[in-house]
């Protein structure tokens, strides 16, 4: 069966650091957007994803905000693949094993 691509869940907001990591990922597999949270104190722009039962979770992070998005249809790998220095130039990424 093929995987389904795209936006997963009702919810549209993304913030503006996630928008291209969104893009990123949704032509490999489903972006599910979750919660954003202001006041965040960072110095730049991040992206660290953390394999969870049955997907990912992928955390943007930018000098005012934080988006949790869910990844749905990429295995750590692809995605590992997918979110490069060369794709994301001037975002730090953290891949966690755990």
């Amino acid at each position: 069966m093929p995987t389904r691509r795209g936006r997963a869940g009702a919810h549209t907001t993304v913030i503006e650091a996630a928008v291209p990591v969104v893009r990123l990922l949704e032509a490999q597999g489903r972006v599910s957007r979750g919660m954003i949270e202001a006041g965040i104190g960072a110095r730049g722009r991040s992206v660290k994803v953390r394999p969870l039962p049955g997907g990912l979770r992928v955390t943007v992070v930018s000098k005012g905000s934080r988006q949790e998005l869910h990844v749905y249809g990429i295995t750590p790998a692809q995605a590992r693949a997918t979110l490069t220095a060369a794709a994301l130039p001037g975002y730090v990424i953290n891949f966690s094993d755990v």
